[in-house]
């Protein structure tokens, strides 16, 4: 998805979503940040779309001038694009995004950030393992994202099947060092969601390990006529569709000391199912109830 083919619809609706928002923009070729910003509404084209304009006219004079354009006129030059990764976005003041904003200059104008290899990007949260803290602040879905990742989110079309399915939703990875055995004999060593699988194009990489994480172990316990009635399995993060499996008929597992229940399943990649429920960017889950267990049946109350 290239953010300068972007539907000026399509722009304004994620403008409406990310509320007051910081920014952050990435030389492609290094995967290190030169410039970090604030903007809300429509300043979202001013500000992270400001690397797609094309000649000094679309700038002001001061702009033109600045360290920040001849960065990414020498980007656009070698046929590239800036990456723009928000840093925090559905903040609710001035103070806020002024103060975070402020916070994140102070940061990388202290500790450098070393160049990736060629070919090499980061991720969102990819060096987890830098610091020591034991928890970390909730960002309550706010934080740090490449922006074609929340573009990709937030303009993803309405989960509408009426296909019988059981919808898995994964949290953050958790790691298991000591392994847990699962249906077909398959040891896995975590389960959830990592923040390197959010791209399309490195999701597809990982449908196996999407695959297993979710295929247990869960506090449900399918009767017979669901069973025999739901074939698929949706995987579900942040709200959108990320993978499909086809449940293995007979396969299901009930642990009686966890009273959990887990199933075997081929990936499924591409067909009409797949169109229907996950497709290129994932399809969005309707809003939820509160309360709602991670996974329960499709239509709901099937």
């Amino acid at each position: 998805m290239s953010n300068n083919t972007l539907d000026p619809k399509v722009r304004r609706q994620v403008a409406d979503e990310l509320g007051f928002y910081v920014y952050a923009l990435l030389d492609p070729r290094t995967s290190v940040p030169f410039y970090v910003g604030k903007g809300r509404g429509d300043r979202f084209t001013s500000h992270g779309y400001e690397a797609m304009y094309d000649s000094e006219s679309d700038f002001d004079h001061e702009v033109v001038k600045s360290s920040k354009v001849a960065k990414i006129r020498e980007i656009r030059d070698a046929g590239l694009e800036p990456e723009i990764w928000i840093i925090r976005h559905g903040m609710k003041s001035d103070v806020e995004y002024t103060s975070v904003e402020a916070a994140c200059i102070d940061l990388l104008q202290s500790f450098p950030v070393l160049v990736t290899a060629e070919g090499v990007h980061r991720f969102p949260n990819q060096y987890l393992q830098q610091l020591t803290n034991a928890r970390k602040e909730a960002s309550s879905g706010n934080g740090i994202m490449r922006l074609t990742d929340l573009i990709a989110e937030m303009t993803a079309p309405l989960l509408s099947t009426t296909m019988p399915l059981l919808t898995v939703t994964l949290g953050g990875w958790v790691e298991t060092p000591e392994g847990e055995e699962m249906p077909g004999g398959i040891m896995r060593y975590g389960y959830g969601y990592k923040t390197e699988w959010l791209p399309s194009e490195e999701r597809k990489k990982h449908y196996s390990e999407i695959a297993l994480s979710a295929s247990g172990w869960w506090p449900i316990r399918p009767n017979e006529d669901q069973k025999s009635t739901i074939e698929y399995a949706v995987v579900i993060h942040r709200g959108v569709t990320r993978a499909l499996l086809r449940i293995l008929p007979g396969s299901w597992v009930r642990n009686p000391d966890l009273k959990k229940s887990a199933f075997e399943y081929e990936v499924v990649e591409d067909g009409p199912v797949f169109d229907e429920t996950v497709g290129e960017f994932g399809h969005r889950e309707p809003p939820r109830k509160k309360g709602t267990q991670n996974v329960f049946y499709w239509p709901r109350g099937l």
